[in-house]
């Protein structure tokens, strides 16, 4: 996620909870979820602004970024290799 997609984000809850981060709170949050993929970090966003009352914290946020690990294998095209084979099962 590059910032300008962060501050995208980061806006919303500036503007919901009427509350203006001020640059050392920005670089914190940024450093925070700049790895964070942005499908996942805009879903949580949202997720947090429907659930918490309050100005969130960075652990809120954090902890609606559902990845499930499941969803890793789903587009690979190796993914017949991870099913749970029967010994002496041939794999096409």
């Amino acid at each position: 996620m590059n910032k300008d997609e962060f501050k995208r984000q980061i806006s919303k809850i500036q503007t919901v909870y009427n509350k203006v981060f001020t640059r050392e709170e920005m670089i914190v949050w940024y450093e925070e979820f700049k790895k964070t993929d942005i499908k996942h970090f805009e879903k949580a966003i949202e997720r947090t602004i429907q659930e918490v009352k309050f100005i969130p914290k960075i652990a809120d946020v954090r902890a609606r970024i559902a990845v499930n690990p499941i969803d890793y294998y789903v587009d690979d095209p190796k993914r017949n290799l991870y099913k749970n084979l029967e010994w002496g099962e041939f794999i096409y």
